[in-house]
């Protein structure tokens, strides 16, 4: 019985050429945007490289200042200040790294301007993140307690700058400092908001010491925890030292509030601006994005309904006779959502090539730096339930529709 939907389903996608041509264009342009976006968000939110232990570590990166009569706020990335009285004391996290923010850098080589971003990082980030060397080793905390102008830079930056030989020992200028090249790592995409730099060098080399007083402004802070069951625990410490927060005049600001965040809740907080609450709103976050892809889908499911219909009302006369030799609304129902399935499929297979060759043209255009985005099986999964609830979805209505239709009526065309 199902071969035979199967057959039907394929004479029928033949039968009316252009319509079908219609049907698989939309759906293959819609899964194909749809499955970047989501290999988008696989790339963040599971990251296979530096940040793969992600899962069990938590980021404060977003501090909010309010003053007692909450008329007026501050909002940025911590100082250092702020991580050496409230974060650094922590004692839940195993691990905890302060490093700076990645800023704006030039190089000069032969003449030659490079720009590149650059990161001041403690010993214990190269221990939280898992980079990949190429060559050397990571800095470490003696590097960052004593201040030597040492240097780890990545592979593309070894190729501009080096020729791509081997770059250890030998002398990086960045912004008028010389460091001394100790580690050469893979590119990290910009996605990889943490790993991600050229050039990391230690927080102790700062040309000022001026950021050491500074309350708010220009630095991240890791927690790393043994086990994510350990997450709420450290996320609930965090907020007892926050609660205790003093500012130097405290008649400006009276409130400190933010989180240690997951990627997820890090992600949530920058898209949905909620930085007033300590919790980060990822749950709306989900649901407006799953939302805007139900959206995405609605237009093009309402033109499949539509086209869908059409050819119902062409085989009246053929649902006329399964009726009439005692066919049922069901059986009827379960063949007109299989047909519907294999249309759909043959345009999400079509939308997978459209959606690689635009991840390779992603890649290919630097448009997000170092990126690595390709099909995995999440994003498979996820790509195949798209497929399945787009199909049925832009079925249900027509053959809902077949199934009311008498017999009598059918045969006659109406």
């Amino acid at each position: 019985m199902f071969k035979n939907y199967l057959i039907t389903a394929y004479k029928v996608l033949l039968r009316r050429k252009f319509f079908s041509f219609v049907n698989l264009f939309g759906i293959a342009l819609t899964l194909a945007v749809l499955t970047v976006v989501v290999a988008l968000l696989d790339s963040y939110l599971f990251p296979s490289s530096a940040e793969k232990n992600s899962g069990r570590f938590l980021e404060v990166s977003r501090l909010m200042l309010e003053s007692e009569d909450r008329d007026s706020s501050w909002s940025s990335s911590p100082g250092y200040r702020f991580m050496q009285d409230y974060v650094r004391p922590m004692q839940t996290p195993t691990l905890i790294s302060v490093y700076n923010e990645g800023s704006s850098a030039n190089s000069f080589v032969d003449g030659q301007k490079y720009e590149l971003t650059m990161k001041r990082t403690d010993g214990n980030y190269w221990k939280i993140l898992q980079f990949d060397f190429i060559e050397g080793n990571a800095l470490t905390d003696e590097d960052d307690e004593l201040g030597p102008y040492v240097a780890v830079i990545n592979q593309s930056t070894r190729r501009k700058l080096f020729n791509d030989q081997s770059a250890l020992g030998k002398d990086l200028t960045v912004n008028g400092q010389t460091f001394e090249v100790v580690g050469v790592v893979r590119d990290e995409s910009e996605i990889s908001r943490h790993a991600f730099a050229d050039v990391w060098v230690p927080v102790s080399t700062n040309p000022s010491t001026s950021y050491q007083q500074q309350m708010m402004d220009g630095f991240i802070a890791l927690l790393m925890a043994e086990s994510s069951d350990q997450l709420d625990a450290i996320r609930a410490e965090y907020r007892e030292r926050i609660d205790d927060f003093e500012y130097d005049d405290p008649e400006q600001f009276a409130y400190a509030i933010g989180g240690a965040d997951s990627k997820l809740d890090a992600l949530a907080r920058e898209v949905t601006n909620n930085w007033k609450h300590y919790d980060s709103g990822a749950g709306t976050f989900v649901t407006i994005v799953l939302v805007g892809m139900f959206l995405f889908m609605l237009l093009p499911t309402i033109n499949m309904v539509n086209l869908n219909t059409s050819r119902i009302l062409e085989r009246a006369s053929e649902i006329g006779v399964r009726k009439a030799f005692g066919a049922s609304s069901a059986t009827l129902v379960w063949q007109f959502i299989v047909e519907n399935l294999v249309l759909t499929l043959v345009g999400g297979l079509l939308g997978f090539v459209l959606a690689y060759l635009l991840l390779d043209l992603v890649v290919a255009s630097d448009l997000i730096k170092y990126a690595d985005l390709h099909m995995n099986g999440r994003v498979f999964l996820a790509s195949l339930l798209l497929i399945g609830f787009f199909g049925v979805l832009s079925g249900a209505y027509p053959a809902w529709r077949m199934s009311r239709m008498q017999p009598v009526a059918a045969l006659k065309g109406a």
